[in-house]
Formats: C-alpha cells, structure tokens, sequence
C-alpha cells in the first residue's frame, strides 16, 4: 500500500478527525504499513496506536492528542470509562486498554467494546444508550445510534459530511494529509457545528 492510498484511507476513514472536528477513529488499513502511516501523518499532531494486526489488516487507533485528552477531561465522561476499567486520567493506560480490549474481541474472547465511542468523541448518553438497548431502538442511525439528542447528532454528521467531503477532495487534487492538517488548524478554518 503506497502512501497516496494511505492517504485516501486516511481521507475516507478519518476525515473529521483530520480536519479538527473529532477526537480520534479507528483506522483499518493492509497489514504490514506502519511505516507509510507514520510517514503520511509526518507534520500533524496525530497519532496512532496499534490495537490488532491479523493476517491482512491492522486495526490503529488514529487520534488528536490534545482533543482526546478534552474528552478524557470531562468528568461524566471520565467516569464513565473508569466504571468500565479504564484509568481515564492517563492517556497511554487508555490506549493500551482499549488495545487489550479490542484484541479480546478480536479473538473471540470479549464483547465489542463500544465504550470507544466515547473516545470518537461520541455523546454519552448515545453510548450508554446503544450498549443498554443492544444496538436496538435508536432515534436515528449515522455516525453513530442516536438515543438522545437527535438534532444535534444530525448537525454532527453533517459536519463529519463535510469534513469527509473536503478531504477527499483536496486529496484527489495531491493535498498531502499533512497539508490538510494544517489547513484546518489554522483559527480562520476552525470548524464548529452550525448553533441549534
């Protein structure tokens, strides 16, 4: 996998998070490309973090370090993931959970974890909700299910629309990830969902 199509998987994957609107995602990307991933992400602040390698994917988890360090801060939200076994005051013992977490899953011998949407940056009552209903009788269905708030979910996926649009635009035109990183960190180019 050659960095341009790195790139485009960054773009189709990860758009909101590269261009500022959303804490971090799971990237999936060809087994064995660790080195073009960090060389494409080479002049931004993002970081990734390996959660599974299996034969012909790894599965990282892409991430902003100061917007997931705004997430592990809110003190709801903080809670939440330790009842769930986390140490939500240290980043990396984050990181290194969910991994634990994932590769469990992965090998069969736990349950998805979902509390990862509150990592993405996802409401929390949505989170709660989706793990408390299994997934069943969701308000609306985009990024994420909807329990709660079904307006300002709306504006949020019409944000990562847009985020996801632009990209991949200025990707096919040879933007480089790290072009349209800084593009969108730029206090002009801030993007903010629309006011209620």
């Amino acid at each position: 996998m050659g960095t341009e199509a790195i790139g485009y998987a960054l773009g189709q994957q990860c758009a909101p998070v590269i261009t500022g609107v959303k804490p971090s995602n799971l990237l999936i990307v060809e087994k064995g490309n660790q080195n073009g991933l960090r060389h494409v992400l080479k002049g931004t602040e993002l970081c990734v973090h390996l959660l599974h390698s299996s034969a012909i994917k790894d599965y990282w988890f892409l991430y902003d370090p100061d917007a997931l360090r705004e997430v592990l801060a809110e003190p709801e939200k903080g809670q939440y993931l330790k009842e769930c076994g986390y140490a939500a005051d240290d980043m990396g013992r984050v990181l290194e959970r969910l991994a634990e977490r994932f590769r469990n899953y992965k090998r069969g011998a736990d349950a998805f974890p979902h509390e990862m949407g509150v990592l993405f940056g996802y409401p929390l009552n949505d989170v709660k909700g989706f793990i408390e209903n299994g997934g069943q009788n969701f308000k609306r269905s985009g990024y994420w299910k909807v329990y709660d708030d079904v307006a300002y979910a709306d504006r949020i996926f019409n944000l990562y629309e847009s985020a996801k649009k632009t990209a991949l635009q200025l990707c096919g035109r040879g933007w480089r990830i790290a072009d349209i990183w800084k593009c969108f960190h730029t206090a002009e180019l801030r993007w903010e969902p629309d006011p209620v």
